[in-house]
């Protein structure tokens, strides 16, 4: 007859092994998508800074008390609402071009990963308010151009 006071020593070690804990989840780099939408941004300001400073209108405006009408030619540089748009847009070009480099810099070394999202954060807020509001004084500046002076509320 077999004893009771000892168990078996092969059921024994299969009740106390306990099972691994779970991994960690996997830690998602959002990085790469970062530098993908700074190289979208540094495409579109630089498309509109060639666009705004290449183009050129030339429109026939009449003389006052004449009938002469008279080619005059419009560029960027004739208006301060252009001129800041384009300052603005050169400025928010600089800047994707600095955080894209400073973004790969993250990938190859994720140390200062959490201070860097905390400063893209607010540097970004000041770039668009500042894109905004110039392109807000383009598009005011443009929409009296197109329509006149004398528009009727309503």
């Amino acid at each position: 007859m077999a004893s009771t006071d000892k168990p078996d020593p092969e059921s024994a070690t299969k009740s106390e092994v306990s099972p691994l804990p779970p991994p960690p989840p996997k830690r998602v780099d959002y990085f790469a998508i970062d530098v993908g939408l700074r190289v979208l941004l540094f495409a579109a300001t630089l498309t509109a800074l060639v666009v705004m400073s290449t183009a050129k209108q030339t429109e026939l405006a009449s003389v006052p008390g004449s009938p002469v009408r008279v080619p005059v030619k419009a560029k960027f540089n004739h208006s301060p609402a252009f001129i800041y748009f384009v300052a603005a847009l050169s400025v928010a070009c600089l800047y994707s071009i600095i955080t894209t480099l400073a973004s790969l810099g993250v990938i190859a070394k994720p140390t200062y990963a959490t201070t860097f999202l905390l400063y893209y954060v607010f540097w970004d807020v000041l770039m668009l308010g500042i894109v905004a509001a110039a392109t807000g004084a383009a598009g005011g500046v443009a929409y009296i151009g197109l329509r006149g002076t004398n528009i009727q509320a309503g």
